[in-house]
């Protein structure tokens, strides 16, 4: 008996422990889905910056659209480095009407010969680079995809309140 008292404090102490940490990460996951668009912009550069510090931007070739201010060029920026990410997240903005399958093809067109053709949607859309940019800043955390599903379907509720799930 007295080992299982033991085991069961021990799992206990363990559990409390960890708790700590599990808020702290509900915390920087709820930080980030509550950000505005400068200071999602900002940590996304910052971001981009680490993961790919010699990354020549210009071979991309991007269409002057993309420059149209930071915030568009960070979600171009992250379409091209990170489609995996992309494709994973149905855009928010309802861009399904246009035949976008997923938050990538809001940015990139499916690509042919090894070119990357531009969608110039996710440029008028702060929906889009902000979805693009929350992915990246969650993505960078650990978090699962299950985890950003859910903190999309939180931060676009009203949008899915007013226009439906799909």
């Amino acid at each position: 008996m007295t080992n299982v008292i033991r085991t069961l404090t021990l799992l206990l102490v363990l559990f409390m422990l960890g708790t700590p940490s599990l808020a702290a990460d509900q915390s920087e996951f709820e930080r980030i889905r509550d950000l505005g668009m400068s200071d999602l912009t900002e940590e996304a550069f910052e971001v981009l910056e680490k993961k790919y510090p010699n990354e020549n931007w210009d071979a991309y070739r991007f269409p002057r659209y993309v420059f149209t201010n930071d915030s568009v060029e960070a979600g171009y920026m992250i379409a091209v480095k990170e489609p995996d990410l992309l494709r994973q997240f149905k855009c928010y903005c309802f861009c399904d009407a246009m035949d976008h399958e997923h938050l990538l093809h809001c940015f990139v067109k499916d690509s042919e010969r090894r070119r990357i053709q531009f969608d110039p949607h996710g440029a008028g859309c702060n929906i889009c680079y902000g979805q693009a940019m929350m992915a990246l800043l969650w993505q960078e955390k650990g978090f699962t995809q299950e985890q950003m599903q859910t903190g999309f379907e939180k931060r676009f509720e009203r949008l899915i309140e007013q226009f439906g799930s799909n």
